[in-house]
């Protein structure tokens, strides 16, 4: 008995260190043998903690049990800093026995612990988790070696008998679909042996939270999903049948009874579902997360019926059919903040997908109907055939928006007011896209009565509709009345929009025309107000404050409408530019705004604007208009207008009207506001009367002519005048030109001309003419007498030359030369060559504009020409056919005298007849 005991002794001895000591002699072997397979099988780094590397016979006894810690898989290349996939733990536990006989390795268990994985496809289709290396086989595979490989793995079989997955993170991203998925807190187990044909497969599958975005629409939010699921699986017929199951998305449950089979390459399958406990709160509870804070004291009640099928078989050629149902009945609804009940709802849908011919595809909601704290709205629609579409759609409601708005408040918002709308339309799509409206019959309207909008950030003074009426037809939508305010102004609409339905359903062209008239439009009042610095930050800190156009962007103007609108305001208040009197039309047209006919008064001046906004390069949308302009005060257009301050701030110091015909082109910057340096500006300013009396520049004008007929600095009487003067202007790469004119400088006649750049730099020449000699100055006859060798001046007058340079707000004037204006005295070929050219050009400044005068003359003339012409011809016309009409009258009646005249003959002679 004690030998006995010895040698059991001895043998648990022999046992236990074997159980210890195995493992760690063949660690190393195995963890070679797993690296070795890794880096042949792996294009991708794989990491591990090496202390974490574990082989053990005594965790689960007599199974071995391999554990890897702090596990990892990185990309290469572009994905080289993208972690594919990192797990804390995992473990496989082998039935030790099965590995040694190696007929059929029993895989006890798979366990993984807090795994995140990271799954991403770019553009292209690249995706990181093609890491796996191709093997010779997969390259060029011989059909000998093919079928010797294929017999050798059949001899040999992996059995599963259980796996679980513990908090689990997975994101999917894929780029190249413009599709994402995400499954946080995911926790999986399941159970089935696999060595047998046929057996149970149970699983329980919990995410807390599930997400899905598709086309920068996310359809989930946050869901919760829990999955229990048994399936009979008879792998010798790849049938797979549902037992008990259970499918739930937050609360909104549903089991599936039936079976899949795979008996070869088709998919044959039978199951129907239905819901499960559903009510219609598990119903709102499917929204995305985001709006699941508005479920929070929702009460909802009624009965709700869901189920449907998936019947058929699935292949290259066939789909399954598919049908569901879901409806609610005496339904009801209330927020516990609010006390406006939903009641009465009724709702009853149903989908058709019989085939895989979309044609026969339908979607009905058969009924819909609810009261809204008594007000009913009702609808239904069946909507079938995805290759041809065909709807058939009708609504009738009430909607009190205050009603709505206190069950779904708008933060910083109110909204008043009652619509009530009906609209039936029945067609199909190839109806819309051949135009033919009578086949579609559509009719409806809506009323809008008592509607006030308020937004304390952006419409403080509110926007009111007092009354407005649309009706439909299948052609148009009028609207027939709309009277509206917001603060200071109104507005009065009518109009229609036509082709609505192609341009909703097929992006096709929309046309429209619609007419507005307001007494006063206040766009002061309807711009937000900025954010002006206050008195006390003004006085720490003077630096100006630049205007935050970073929510500004270019307006793009569709290309697929066709809209005019005719406009007539009596007044219309902008910053410091009262308009008055706005009449005129825009035209929204092939991807450009166009202005036709506009006219308004301002600054006691007329004005008639044309042109047209372009936005087909969105890059540098264009401009071009072109304006007339009719007694204008000088100084007005200064203080007004941001361009006459930049190129000519000297009219800030002139007295006086102007008329002017205009055109401006350019480009706009990505903030909407004018590129100056790219304005391409032209025309004509006729300034009838005007004159300069004060300012820097006449200053040093006087200082350097400095004659004694006053214009020196210490005269009062200082002044240049304009007077029925026609001058030509041109603006072109940020420099305006202008062609020399006539003055007067102080009464004496002069010639100006010359250029000056957008930052103020100028660049002007000046001839004063016939100057008398003994009017000039001790300290200008010095000057002259450098230009003359010393030489007395011989003639009675005598032209100068200035040169104007510098900037507006400093400029300088330089004698440049002299010359008799007799013919005689001392005048360079210079100072010929320069009075020629202010002459030469005078005359072509002056022949120019009054061609271009003559061609609106003779234009003007040929339109009141054909004008008359053509009332002559109408009134020609009309005389004509006054003339046939009269005669035709005078025949007519001349006809009818004779008639009565012959029967009236007739008569007598029958009378005389009946008395022989």
């Amino acid at each position: 008995m004690k030998k006995l005991l010895i040698i059991l002794g001895v043998f648990f001895v022999i046992l236990i260190t074997s159980i210890i000591v195995i493992p760690i002699i063949f660690k190393d072997d195995i963890q070679k043998a797993l690296d070795e397979a890794m880096a042949e099988n792996l294009n991708a780094s794989v990491y591990y903690d090496l202390d974490a590397f574990n082989v053990s016979l005594i965790k689960n006894f007599p199974d071995l049990t391999v554990s890897i810690g702090d596990f990892g898989i990185v990309g290469v290349e572009i994905f080289e800093e993208d972690t594919l996939t990192s797990v804390k733990n995992f473990q496989v536990t082998v039935d030790l026995m099965s590995a040694i006989s190696g007929d059929q390795i029993i895989v006890e268990e798979i366990r993984l612990d807090d795994p995140k994985i990271m799954i991403m496809v770019l553009p292209d289709g690249t995706a990181n988790y093609d890491i796996a290396v191709a093997s010779e086989e997969d390259i060029a595979p011989a059909e000998s070696e093919t079928d010797e490989a294929d017999t050798t793995s059949s001899n040999l079989s992996v059995g599963i008998k259980k796996w679980s997955i513990n908090n689990a993170s997975l994101v999917y991203v894929d780029q190249s679909l413009d599709f994402y998925t995400t499954l946080m807190g995911l926790t999986h187990e399941g159970s089935g042996d696999f060595t047998l044909d046929v057996f149970d497969l149970t699983t329980n599958t919990k995410v807390e939270a599930a997400s899905l975005g598709f086309e920068g629409v996310e359809y989930v939010s946050d869901k919760r999903l829990n999955l229990d699921v048994t399936l009979n699986m008879n792998l010798s017929e790849m049938r797979f049948t549902f037992m008990e199951n259970r499918i739930a998305v937050n609360d909104f449950a549903m089991e599936a009874d039936g079976y899949v089979a795979m008996p070869g390459e088709d998919i044959n399958m039978d199951i129907s579902f239905g819901g499960k406990d559903i009510s219609i709160k598990s119903i709102l509870s499917l929204i995305p997360g985001v709006y699941q804070e508005y479920l929070d004291g929702v009460t909802a009640n009624g009965n709700i019926a869901f189920d449907g099928y998936v019947k058929g078989i699935f292949n290259e050629t066939s789909m399954p059919q598919v049908a569901a149902s879901l409806g609610v009945s005496d339904g009801s609804i209330r927020y516990s903040k609010f006390d406006i009940p939903i009641e009465a709802l009724n709702i009853q849908t149903s989908f058709d997908y019989p085939s895989a011919d979309l044609s026969e595809t339908s979607f009905n909601i058969d009924k819909f109907s609810m009261l809204v704290d008594g007000e009913s709205v009702s609808a239904y629609l069946k909507f079938k055939n995805l290759v041809n579409y065909q709807w058939d759609f009708g609504f009738d409601g009430n909607a009190d928006l205050e009603k709505i708005t206190s069950i779904v408040p708008l933060e910083g918002m109110d909204l008043v007011g009652k619509i009530n709308a009906t609209l039936n339309t029945k067609g199909q799509m190839s109806d819309v896209e051949a135009a033919e409206y009578d086949k579609l019959p559509t009719s409806g309207s809506m009323t809008i009565k008592g509607f006030q909008f308020v937004s304390e950030e952006y419409l403080p003074q509110g926007f009111n509709v007092s009354d407005a009426n649309l009706s439909f037809n299948p052609a148009a939508i009028a609207l027939e009345t709309f009277n509206s305010s917001s603060g200071n102004s109104d507005f009065q609409m009518d109009g229609k929009l036509t082709n609505y339905l192609g341009f909703a359903l097929s992006d096709e062209m929309l046309k429209g025309e619609l007419n507005l008239n307001s007494s006063l439009i206040d766009i002061n009042e309807l711009l937000p107000a900025s954010e002006d610095s206050s008195e006390e930050s003004d006085e720490a800190d003077n630096e100006a404050v630049p205007a935050d156009t970073a929510s500004v962007e270019v307006i793009k103007i569709p290309e697929n409408i066709d809209f005019t609108l005719a406009t007539s305001i009596k007044k219309i208040a902008y910053s410091n530019m009262p308009i008055t009197n706005f009449k005129g039309k825009v035209i929204i047209r092939d991807g450009a705004i166009r202005l036709n006919e506009n006219s308004f008064n301002l600054l006691e001046g007329t004005f008639k604007l044309s042109g047209s906004y372009e936005t087909k390069d969105l890059d540098q949308p264009k401009y071009d208009l072109g304006f007339e302009v009719k007694d204008l005060s000088i100084s007005s257009a200064f203080q007004t207008f941001e361009t006459v301050k930049k190129y000519v701030p000297i009219a800030e110091h002139v007295s006086g009207t102007f008329n002017t015909d205009f055109s401006v082109s350019g480009l706009l910057g990505q903030d909407m506001m004018p590129i100056m340096d790219a304005i391409n500006m032209q025309g004509l300013v006729n300034i009838a009367k005007a004159s300069l009396d004060r300012g820097a520049f006449i200053q040093k004008l006087s200082s350097v002519a400095s004659l004694k007929t006053g214009l020196n600095a210490s005269s009062k009487t200082q002044q240049i005048s304009l007077k029925d003067v026609l001058i030509k202007t041109q603006i072109k790469d940020g420099r305006m030109f202008i062609e020399p004119f006539d003055l007067k400088v102080n009464g004496q006649e002069a010639v100006l001309g010359g250029s000056n750049t957008l930052d103020g730099k100028l660049d002007y020449s000046m001839l004063l003419k016939d100057v008398p000699t003994g009017q000039i100055g001790s300290a200008l006859n010095s000057a002259i007498s450098s230009f003359t060798g010393g030489k007395k001046i011989i003639a009675d007058k005598i032209d100068l030359n200035l040169g104007i340079g510098g900037t507006y707000d400093d400029p300088s004037v330089k004698l440049l030369g002299t010359s008799n204006s007799q013919g005689s005295g001392g005048s360079s070929s210079l100072e010929a060559g320069l009075k020629d050219k202010l002459e030469e050009q005078k005359a072509n400044a002056k022949a120019e504009a009054e061609a271009e005068l003559a061609k609106q003359k003779a234009a003007a003339e040929a339109k009141a020409k054909a004008a008359a012409d053509s009332a002559k011809a109408v009134l020609k016309a009309q005389k004509k056919a006054t003339e046939d009409s009269v005669k035709a009258a005078i025949e007519a009646k001349k006809k009818a005298a004779e008639e009565a005249a012959k029967k009236k003959v007739k008569s007598l002679f029958k009378k005389k007849g009946d008395k022989r």
